[in-house]
């Protein structure tokens, strides 16, 4: 599990956004710093929404987890079945008698549909929960 601390910014439903602090976090965990590599000192910090189970109240600082098999779940989610419709678009398309291009066209509209529809969906998921307050 990766083990982050945080700053609760805002709370509501059973939710949190947090403030990811990956320098405090990667002495505890197996963060490796790709992700604020690029990041200005000054940048504003990656915030994402945590559920929060433990009724953390906002400036508290927390620790994060990521649920089992976070990573997974997500890229199955938001890549893998996106690309498969696209994929079964484009094969659909053609054996209508749609032209190459036309096909193309279809598939990207599927994904883009695709992507709106899971956006809509998914608006409150998360993979991040409170563990506990620091």
């Amino acid at each position: 599990m990766r083990r982050m601390h945080a700053r609760v910014v805002k709370t509501y439903d059973g939710k949190a956004e947090v403030e990811l602090n990956y320098s405090e976090s990667s002495k505890d965990s197996v963060h490796c710093g790709a992700c604020s590599m690029s990041s200005r000192p000054s940048g504003k910090r990656e915030t994402v929404i945590a559920d929060n189970a433990v009724g953390a109240k906002t400036g508290d600082i927390v620790i994060c987890e990521l649920k089992e098999h976070a990573e997974i779940k997500s890229a199955l989610l938001l890549l893998i079945g996106p690309l498969v419709l696209f994929m079964i678009t484009l094969g659909t398309a053609g054996a209508m008698g749609m032209e190459l291009w036309q096909s193309f066209i279809a598939g990207l509209t599927v994904l883009a549909l695709t992507y709106v529809v899971l956006q809509r969906l998914l608006k409150n998921k998360t993979y991040y929960y409170i563990e506990g307050i620091k």
